[in-house]
């Protein structure tokens, strides 16, 4: 499993806890150590890309020629 989805799987399991918290439960469940100093990173990243999924779910799409000369 990537560690993308690891630490995603944790926050999904015990929350919005303190990175040294998120590592030792990521260690103790799967057997992967990740540095608690990278989980911000990848929560950060994590935030973005829910970000960004939200916003394309939001945009219209642009309108084709052939629809803008019908019109």
């Amino acid at each position: 499993m990537k560690p993308m989805e690891l630490v995603r799987r944790a926050l999904e399991e015990i929350g919005d806890a303190p990175a040294v918290e998120l590592s030792a439960h990521m260690e103790r469940k799967h057997g992967v150590r990740i540095e608690p100093a990278l989980i911000p990173l990848f929560k950060a990243t994590l935030q973005d890309l829910e970000r960004t999924n939200k916003l394309r779910q939001e945009v219209r799409p642009i309108p084709s020629e052939q629809a803008v000369q019908a019109a």
